[in-house]
């Protein structure tokens, strides 16, 4: 997750990622934990309000140099059509805010180990499928990516001096109730 969010912190407008076919990695099930990876990620995006489209995962084979090709170029394309990173979602001046925040998040250990937990359990079950990879993240982990996400952009905020609620949460987007929690954490920090 690292990786990505680092890549749109570079100033990509777009990140492709690409693995081997399902079932074909030599590292095992490397791209079957890249399929709750890249559902972690569009969860934080979300929460970023960053268009989902400016990230996608595709499966390769070394075999298949035109399928490459044509992914690259469609990939291009659309992100031309979406232009520059922020501006179509209107976040344009504080991406770098978001993008930070987003980063903290995937280096927040709590987050990574509720992600370990879920990949060890999906394993065990033998279940990588979309339905149950969105149903173990939504769960186990985004009510955690949430209260992370917004402690982090709160803390930033809070770093030049008191803000209002409603500032809090027009920038964040998160509840009342949740900047309220966050609040008094710091408060008690």
């Amino acid at each position: 997750m690292l990786h990505i969010f680092e890549g749109f912190r570079a100033g990509a407008d777009g990140v492709l990622v690409g693995g081997c076919k399902l079932g074909e990695c030599k590292y095992g099930e490397g791209n079957l934990q890249a399929l709750i990876t890249a559902e972690v990620v569009k969860h934080i995006m979300n929460l970023i309000n960053l268009d989902t489209r400016r990230f996608k995962l595709v499966w390769l084979s070394a075999a298949e140099p035109n399928k490459l090709v044509s992914t690259i170029t469609e990939f291009s394309e659309e992100l031309k059509n979406l232009g520059p990173i922020g501006e179509k979602e209107g976040i344009a001046k504080d991406l770098e805010f978001y993008l930070d925040s987003a980063v903290r998040v995937c280096k927040d250990k709590q987050v990574r180990a509720i992600l370990g937990n879920i990949s060890k359990e999906l394993k065990k079950l033998k279940d990588f499928s979309e339905p149950t990879i969105a149903e173990k993240v939504e769960n186990k982990l985004l009510k955690v990516l949430r209260n992370k996400l917004f402690e982090y952009e709160v803390s930033e905020l809070m770093k030049s001096g008191p803000k209002s609620i409603d500032f809090l949460q027009e920038k964040t987007g998160a509840s009342i109730e949740e900047l309220e929690k966050i609040l008094a954490k710091i408060k008690k920090d």
